[in-house]
């Protein structure tokens, strides 16, 4: 009952003390530097979260996108490789095991590096299951290839159920996992350089506090300007034009990264994945053929020449567009010679149609790997290009988070001290 009194009685006071001028300054003291912090933090907050999805963006999710793009090609390419093994002569065939060994060590690699990347996360099943489907991959291929050089039949049984395995399941998960992590990406970016609305609401709200508290102090002082409070306004306004200014500069970029990963990478990724599947379906025509074949290989080539010529005009000139119109050059060469493998009017010998879907002696590349190569370099020349328009997103927002934070402390002290000396004057 007494704790209640003497609470009632500060009450009391408190609230007559308040009802006095050097009260109200005080209250307006309290509520002008409450609202500047309370702005600093938010600001600094926003920023940070901000900065750390760009940090994961260019730290993490840029490696395992491109280590997802690794997975699809070394596993395509092992898949070619293992059937064109089979369908060169003895002397060239450890050459090509050994090249599908390589491709193997490349994606076991690729997928260790998404693994290490993304450890736990949403993509860390879909690695794991790629990684346990490897040894029965490559058991599939040998045991093909033994039972091949013995003449036996089952060889060729053993090579189709490796192929499907590795188109049925491990390229569609490989593609899945890209798709997934190009998702995630463009989320983060987006997220990142988007508008902090809130926080520009909140700092309307602390200008209308000091703008309050001086129109008041006017009034009641017969002092037309405060300089604390003008200073706290001025540095209130340093931090809120700051702030949109990172955030547009840092758009920009992320944006510049979104486009070349979304009209230029994605569609010469998606041509180059095909281009290893049309390669892998000439060497499954000549080793079990199926009903559709030629024209599944029409329509490969097609589907490549169609996205090169949508990326082409949407590139600059330079190197990287170089490589681009290298790849359609070497396409149109791959067409014309698969021309000859597809005309019934005048079939090849399978020698012949060897010579042209195997790699040549000498170290050469087949069309099909020459605009393999030219796509390679494009797609890693974009992706790093796309790469540093991320990296430069998060450069505009370096130190902005520390800069509107003290910004914001010293409006606060600004407004206690420009109000400081009128309430101090009710003391003398």
């Amino acid at each position: 009952m007494r704790v209640l009194e003497e609470v009632a009685l500060i009450r009391e006071g408190f609230g007559a003390y308040l009802r006095r001028t050097e009260g109200k300054f005080t209250l307006i003291a309290a509520c002008a530097a409450a609202f500047a912090l309370a702005l600093g933090l938010v600001g600094m907050t926003v920023v940070g979260d901000r900065q750390a999805l760009l940090d994961d963006a260019v730290d993490r999710r840029g490696a395992l996108t491109s280590a997802a793009l690794d997975i699809y090609r070394t596993f395509a390419d092992a898949d070619a490789t293992s059937l064109d093994a089979v369908l060169v002569d003895q002397q060239r065939s450890p050459g090509l095991q050994q090249k599908f060994r390589e491709d193997v060590f490349d994606a076991v690699d690729a997928l260790r590096e998404a693994a290490s990347r993304d450890a736990g996360g949403s993509s860390a099943d879909r690695v794991r299951r790629l990684t346990d489907l490897v040894p029965q991959y490559v058991q599939l291929v040998e045991t093909g290839w033994s039972a091949s050089r013995n003449n036996h039949s089952v060889g060729t049984n053993y090579l189709a159920q490796a192929s499907f395995l590795v188109r049925g399941t491990i390229l569609k998960d490989a593609d899945e996992l890209h798709d997934e992590q190009i998702r995630a990406l463009t989320e983060a970016q987006e997220a990142a350089s988007s508008h902090a609305w809130s926080t520009y609401l909140l700092g309307v709200v602390v200008l209308v506090v000091l703008g309050m508290a001086h129109r008041f102090t006017a009034r009641r002082t017969r002092r037309r300007v405060n300089v604390g409070l003008l200073a706290a306004a001025g540095l209130t306004l340093v931090a809120l034009v700051w702030l949109p200014t990172a955030l547009l500069v840092a758009s920009g970029s992320a944006e510049d990264s979104i486009v070349q990963r979304e009209k230029v990478v994605a569609p010469l990724a998606e041509a180059r994945n095909v281009g290893r599947s049309a390669d892998s379906n000439e060497a499954r025509m000549l080793i079990y053929p199926t009903l559709g074949d030629v024209e599944a290989l029409r329509n490969d080539l097609a589907r490549i020449g169609a996205l090169i010529g949508d990326v082409t005009p949407v590139t600059e000139p330079g190197p990287e567009r170089d490589r681009v119109e290298q790849a359609a050059a070497a396409l149109a060469s791959w067409v014309d010679a698969d021309a000859r493998v597809m005309d019934t009017s005048n079939p090849l010998t399978y020698p012949q149609t060897v010579a042209i879907v195997t790699p040549p002696t000498g170290g050469g590349k087949t069309h099909a790997e020459q605009v393999d190569e030219h796509l390679t370099a494009a797609i890693s020349a974009y992706t790093r290009s796309s790469a540093e328009a991320t990296a430069s997103a998060r450069a505009a927002l370096d130190g902005l988070a520390v800069g509107f934070a003290l910004l914001m402390v010293a409006a606060a002290a600004a407004a206690v001290a420009g109000l400081w000396p009128r309430i101090a004057e009710y003391y003398r």
